[in-house]
């Protein structure tokens, strides 16, 4: 079993605002608002996930290279996290599917 000390501060910190973006997903509608709180889901929470596009892979493929020279507890542990990464880093791309869909179609 994980615990939250496993993942390390940035990665935790990573894998947290990706949360928040999914979550924030089910506010987006496709509309622009620039009044109030829906600047959030409409706005700046897409800036996020586009970004977290890229860093999560980055993220990613830097653990790969960590578990190349990893003594086995420590491969063990990295190829957890990189199976939790790629859960949320899939569930940030189909949770923003429909958005895009809409705004780009």
């Amino acid at each position: 079993m994980m615990k939250l000390t496993d993942f390390g501060t940035l990665r935790l910190g990573l894998l947290t605002i990706a949360l928040l973006v999914i979550i924030l997903s089910v506010f987006a509608d496709g509309n622009t608002y620039m009044h109030d709180w829906r600047i959030v889901p409409s706005v700046l929470a897409p800036s996020i996930m586009m970004m977290l596009v890229f860093a999560i892979p980055l993220e990613m493929t830097m653990t790969r290279i960590f578990i190349t020279n990893a003594e086995p507890a420590e491969k063990a542990r990295l190829q957890r996290i990189l199976k939790l990464e790629a859960i949320v880093y899939l569930l940030l791309i189909v949770s923003w599917t429909p958005f895009f869909i809409k705004v780009l179609g």
